[in-house]
């Protein structure tokens, strides 16, 4: 088993180096204009080039939505995802090898102990908690107790996003660069993600463990093509309907090797994005377009050196996983301190 998780991350970054070099060239091709992107320019310590971001570090006040609004440590080493249950505003954090059930002043409530790391949650309309690890999903209810455990996907799986409809379990397998559907038990049903005529697929491309999809209340699938920088919609049977988004250093664009990294839906259908690198939490309404910003880099993040990594570096963590309640209030995961934080929106006189 675990030489099989060491094997995809390994595949994971050989693919990002490539992806990284490519990008880098691509974009110094595509983008000339000094409002878009600057040219690479050398290390002092190095000949390596590196992407010269300091200038979009600094979000305008313009367009800055939210504020602050307090945060909590969640005890974790290493934190993953975050998930909100609706019906009892609990806030559930994965990390190391288990989930903490957390109410919003951050006291735990519960803690649920894995055999394995998870990489991604999702509590369901039954109140069941579906948390994949790996190669399989599990689903537990809220006592912890588990439910039903899956069986081991095929290849070099690697589930980062879970969602649910009806009765279908929709998993993104960022190992195999696929979405792959199943029933409750985990008996496959449907994969797509690979170059599709037919279902006018271009095709997944993932060059990092960051690969999230979410189903919407018009039944459609919103899915993060990381690799090509957007943001897609499909139907349910894996049929590409549109896009949008694309490469760029703007602030309404997705920049780097693999972005958006995370992102949610408000009870309004706006998007709520995430990015790695240049670490910014955004927001786009239904169609894609950009409304403002959640917070920067200036920020989000103290050590921009250690963030700017995650731009090419497939290993670097840096994303901040997002959920967003009812209130409309953004609960952030802070990967470089472990903690949640919450963003509320700012009111006007």
């Amino acid at each position: 088993m675990k030489k099989l998780i060491r094997f995809g991350r390994r595949g994971f970054i050989g693919s990002a180096l490539v992806s990284a070099g490519a990008a880098i060239g691509w974009f110094s091709r595509k983008f000339q204009g000094p409002s878009v992107i600057r040219k690479t320019k050398p290390t002092s310590k190095s000949s390596r080039f590196v992407y010269d971001v300091s200038e979009f570090e600094k979000t305008d006040p313009k367009h800055i939505m939210y504020k602050a609004s307090g945060s909590f440590e969640t005890g974790f080493t290493r934190v993953d995802r975050i998930e909100l249950n609706s019906s009892n505003n609990q806030i559930l954090v994965a990390g190391d090898r288990s989930v903490k059930v957390f109410k919003e002043n951050g006291e735990m409530v519960h803690e649920i102990q894995l055999e394995r790391p998870p990489h991604c949650l999702h509590v369901s309309k039954d109140n069941e908690l579906f948390i994949g690890l790996g190669n399989h999903f599990e689903i537990h209810d809220f006592s912890g107790n588990l439910k039903v455990k899956s069986p081991r996907m095929e290849g070099q799986s690697f589930l980062t996003g879970i969602a649910v409809h009806e009765d279908k379990v929709y998993l993104a397998d960022a190992g195999n660069r696929e979405v792959v559907v199943c029933n409750r038990e985990g008996n496959v049903l449907d994969r797509f993600g690979k170059k599709d005529k037919q279902r006018s697929n271009q095709g997944f491309a993932i060059p990092s463990p960051y690969f999230d999809l979410e189903v919407t209340a018009d039944n459609q699938l919103n899915i993060a093509n990381t690799g090509r920088l957007r943001m897609e919609v499909y139907s349910l049977d894996g049929v590409f309907q549109s896009s949008w988004g694309g490469p760029g250093m703007r602030i309404d664009r997705f920049c780097g090797c693999c972005n958006p990294v995370y992102f949610t839906r408000t009870h309004e259908g706006n998007f709520v994005t995430s990015e790695k690198g240049l670490a910014r939490i955004n927001v786009y309404d239904s169609e894609g377009k950009f409304k403002g910003a959640v917070a920067g880099p200036d920020h989000l993040v103290e050590n921009k050196t250690k963030s700017r990594k995650s731009l090419t570096d497939a290993k670097a963590k840096g994303g901040f996983d997002i959920a967003v309640n009812r209130e409309g209030v953004v609960f952030a995961l802070d990967p470089f301190k472990q903690t949640v934080r919450l963003f509320k929106v700012k009111t006007t006189v």
